[in-house]
């Protein structure tokens, strides 16, 4: 949401080969914003939601005025939580590797307010897949 992504990682270094936007919320640094740019990411500026994160749902808006229909997103436990509590995720790549990391690990889902069971959203198994040691379970929005 504030451009904290070094200028130096793959994905901008990439951004002139590959199509590369990057989400983000308006009033960052403008010097920032032009060596993103002078890099060749293009900027799409979404207002904040709650927790003044970008919004979510305005954000796959943006997304879809540009003529994406679907998008991958790998991110972190804020996001993905993020975007259950919006109801935004119709699908799941649930990879799972055969060790346990306990609360010394990082969460894949932060919490996002889920108060009862009956709350949670729900998914149906539509496969499970072994990677070498690896299980990805595919889930699909009820």
């Amino acid at each position: 949401g504030r451009l904290r992504l070094p200028l130096t990682a793959r994905l901008v270094a990439g951004a002139r080969a590959v199509p590369t936007w990057i989400l983000t919320l308006p009033g960052n640094d403008p010097a920032r914003c032009a060596a993103f740019q002078g890099c060749g990411v293009e900027l799409i500026e979404v207002p904040a939601g709650e927790g003044g994160s970008p919004d979510m749902a305005l954000a796959l808006q943006a997304l879809g005025a540009r003529g994406l229909t679907r998008v991958l997103v790998e991110g972190g436990g804020h996001l993905a939580a993020a975007l259950l509590r919006r109801g935004l995720v119709d699908r799941v790549a649930w990879f799972r590797a055969p060790c346990v990391i306990g609360g010394d690990g990082l969460p894949a889902v932060v919490a996002f307010g889920v108060g009862r069971l009956d709350e949670a959203p729900r998914f149906r198994r539509t496969g499970l897949e072994r990677i070498g040691d690896d299980t990805v379970e595919w889930l699909a929005r009820d």
